[in-house]
């Protein structure tokens, strides 16, 4: 598996790891507020976190995919819902790279610019001379509100039919608009990962140039460079997992702290010298470390196959995509075990472990993590023909 060989990707660790007491200390009003803490988003602007996996040519850090998921699971560690506006905003920059140079220049003249957006085809799109006129609103927009560019991916419509392309699907186009062009609507009302204002929000009849319209299916990057050789999807999915990872630890490490002080009703004893205790902890520790492994050994073997020019086989991607949905599935697992075991404490909601609970399931309620994604990702590995959509 690929290693850090440079000070920058150990740089950027240690950035996120000094912010986790900033992180910790805003995370419930984050969570009463719904949205990311200005505090902690102008912190993760500042030290580069939004910005880590976009190109270096558009002032981005270009961070490979194993450092940036260790920054989102030790940001996650500390807040999941602070970990999960890292991981949308910084793999964003994942897209930046098939900006059209013109786009890119406007976009990033200042270097520190955030921007996320959703890349669901919410809305629709007409040609007009120098770009597209689209008119959408796009469902959880994770950090909008601290956003200058928001993406919004729409269909390409010919009158009233969508435009089709040879393959037989409808042409679409994800626009780059400002934040300013967008009305963000307060419809993020959730039980888990509620801070991080993963509002929607909508356009109407707004003029995007054609400088800052990525075409679908994406061509090869503007940008090149191994990070964009790598498959997105499979980078994105194992991003999203990066921060169940950290949620899970969180849990784990709290039940830990917790048994060593608490005496259930009953017992003299603390919940620790329970034997039902440790079976939990050692279950959750290995689950929690075999899922972590899988993910990191698959990304860095297609990383190391994309940093050296190699060939990525659809069943390397498979492997990616598997061990993704894998890790965000155990780590829901590890942070249920954690949970039952806490007993009643775990209600309150002071409580760390009911938040983990909460955000850990919002997390595998996610697209490209969710259980279903397994079949797919079976057919692949068994060599079956299937559509393949976002892999």
């Amino acid at each position: 598996m690929s290693t850090m060989s440079s000070a920058e990707p150990a740089s950027l660790l240690d950035a996120a790891r000094s912010l986790v007491p900033l992180i910790k200390e805003h995370a419930q009003q984050g969570e009463r507020e719904r949205r990311l803490p200005d505090p902690v988003a102008r912190a993760f602007r500042e030290s580069g976190i939004f910005r880590m996996c976009r190109p270096r040519a558009l002032g981005g850090l270009g961070t490979d995919p194993l450092t940036a998921m260790q920054v989102i699971e030790e940001l996650s560690r500390a807040d999941g819902a602070a970990g999960w506006c890292a991981m949308i905003c910084g793999t964003t920059g994942a897209f930046e790279a098939h900006l059209p140079a013109e786009g890119g220049r406007e976009m990033y003249a200042s270097p520190d610019a955030v921007t996320a957006g959703v890349f669901a085809p919410s809305g629709r799109a007409v040609e007009v001379e120098g770009g597209v006129r689209v008119t959408g609103r796009w469902a959880m927009a994770s950090a909008c509100q601290h956003c200058d560019w928001l993406g919004g991916t729409a269909v390409v419509f010919d009158g009233a039919a969508p435009r089709m392309l040879p393959a037989g699907m409808p042409e679409a186009v994800v626009s780059m608009f400002r934040a300013s062009e967008c009305k963000i609507l307060d419809t993020w009302t959730v039980s888990g990962l509620a801070g991080t204002g993963s509002h929607d929000f909508e356009v109407v009849d707004v003029f995007v140039p054609s400088g800052r319209c990525i075409r679908l299916p994406m061509a090869a990057p503007i940008h090149p460079g191994p990070l964009f050789s790598f498959p997105l999807f499979g980078f994105l999915a194992s991003a999203v997992a990066s921060t169940a990872l950290g949620v899970a630890r969180e849990a784990l490490d709290e039940l830990v702290r917790l048994a060593a002080t608490k005496r259930p009703s009953g017992m003299m004893a603390s919940l620790a010298a329970r034997p039902s205790t440790a079976l939990v902890v050692a279950e959750a520790e290995a689950t929690l470390g075999a899922a972590r492994a899988y993910l990191f050994d698959s990304v860095g073997a297609v990383w190391d196959a994309a940093a050296s020019g190699g060939s990525i086989t659809i069943r390397e991607r498979a492997r990616v995509r598997l061990a993704a949905t894998n890790a965000a599935l155990g780590a829901a697992r590890v942070v249920d075990l954690a949970f039952t075991a806490g007993g009643a404490t775990a209600l309150y909601a002071d409580s760390p472990l009911q938040r983990c609970f909460r955000d850990v399931h919002a997390v595998t309620q996610h697209a490209l993590v969710a259980p279903h994604t397994r079949e797919v990702q079976g057919r692949v590995l068994l060599g079956l023909d299937t559509e393949l959509p976002m892999f």
